[in-house]
């Protein structure tokens, strides 16, 4: 017994003789389809006792959603039936007891689904707000409040496949966003199911929805760039104020633990004293973008490090802090990083991120392996890590060309 939904009603095909389609979510509502395609919901319910049909309306004169709330308050007692018929034979059951339930329908029906607009409050509240990090959070309000403009009047149940695929084909300037839409509004569907707002046969309209293809940027340094980089910072934190490229040595310290660690730009900002743990070497951090986190560090960082610790403000626990002595701002330091590569020449087109993917390069061009590299970086999927594979390929052809050439140099070695 399926769950109708409105995607359901549109595609139930007419066959030799007409027949009926009973939801396995709420009990006694019904679709009917007759011979001629022409098709109807009606409800079966309980009236003085007694088994009775009530017909709510054709499909193309009352809207699925409409109809199941009708069906809803027929079945919860809610109303009188506007068109009774004849009495129908009892419902079949498996056993009496199942008979019995059959006649609760309060018991039996299910709470209508709400519109996208509400809902879209409470998936703010108990999932966005509880569950994820600030930066995404705001990434998420914004593809919701696209969703809420198009579907906000819409139930939830009755959002069909074919208007997700129009309101996504409609975004196609913006595919990011259009992707990120879909992807959201299929965690809603979920959600809700989880929740019990939507019965757990419920099919999402989201699913198999052909996404536009994402091209991934990737930038890394040559070590020429990484050279160049390394000077200026030097350089930019003897400049005069007000000089353009002068940066504060903590910034200077902040961009140089980016590219030594391969952590995340907030990571480094967040980092307090008492997660820097010299002993054995690590930064253990209590959060992050994947959760608790070990980040090994080598030589140059805990030199790095302590030129840190003779530089910290009483008082104060960041290791990177701003002028004022509290934790340095996210957006300073990325517009920092923008105006100080234009004194580079040539870089541009790299973003501040890209000094976390320069790391992951030069460990792999180093003969670091991808699963290394990716317990280093702290990626929770190893899918992540992968693309980075191409790297390691080139790691692995030089490695084979090495070999071959020992070979063969060792087989002309006169006996």
């Amino acid at each position: 017994m399926p769950t109708l939904t409105a995607r359901y009603c549109d595609r139930a095909k007419p066959r030799g003789r007409k027949y009926e389609v009973a939801c396995a979510a709420l009990r006694g509502f019904v679709l009917r389809v007759l011979p001629s395609g022409k098709k109807a919901y009606y409800v079966r319910h309980v009236v003085d006792g007694k088994d009775r049909r009530t017909r709510l309306g054709a499909t193309n004169e009352i809207s699925f959603a409409d109809a199941r709330r009708r069906a809803l308050e027929l079945l919860s007692g809610v109303g009188e039936s506007e068109a009774e018929s004849p009495p129908l034979p009892p419902m079949r059951s498996v056993n009496p007891a199942g008979a019995r339930r059959s006649r609760r329908p309060a018991e039996a029906a299910v709470p209508s689904a709400p519109r996208v607009r509400e809902y879209a409050h409470r998936y703010l509240s108990d999932h966005v707000e509880r569950t994820l990090k600030p930066r995404t959070q705001a990434l998420y309000r914004g593809l919701v409040r696209k969703i809420v403009a198009h579907f906000g009047e819409h139930r939830l149940d009755a959002i069909s496949r074919a208007e997700v695929e129009s309101w996504h084909a409609s975004m196609s300037d913006i595919p990011y966003a259009a992707n990120g839409g879909v992807r959201v509004l299929s965690n809603m569907f979920s959600r809700a199911i989880d929740w019990g707002v939507l019965p757990r046969q419920f099919f999402p309209p989201t699913r198999k929805i052909k996404l536009y293809r994402e091209r991934r940027r990737e930038r890394f340094l040559t070590p020429e760039e990484r050279a160049r980089v390394e000077e200026a910072l030097t350089r930019a934190v003897t400049l005069p104020p007000g000089t353009t490229g002068r940066l504060r040595w903590h910034t200077a310290a902040a961009l140089r633990l980016l590219s030594l660690t391969g952590m995340r730009r907030d990571e480094v900002l967040d980092l307090t004293w008492d997660m820097v743990d010299t002993r054995h070497r690590v930064f253990r951090l209590p959060e992050s973008k994947t959760g608790q986190k070990v980040v090994p560090i080598g030589s140059p960082v805990l030199e790095l490090v302590e030129q840190l610790r003779e530089r910290a403000r009483p008082g104060c626990p960041y290791v990177i802090y701003s002028r004022s002595g509290g934790r340095l701002d996210s957006s300073s330091i990325t517009r920092s990083w923008a105006t100080f590569r234009k004194t580079l020449g040539g870089l541009d087109d790299v973003r501040l991120h890209d000094l976390r993917h320069s790391a992951a390069s030069d460990a792999l061009m180093s003969g670091v392996p991808l699963a290394v590299v990716g317990k280093i970086l702290g990626h929770k999927n190893p899918s992540t890590t992968a693309r980075y594979a191409h790297i390691s390929d080139t790691v692995l052809s030089e490695a084979v060309e090495t070999m071959a050439a020992a070979i063969v140099r060792n087989g002309k070695r006169e006996k």
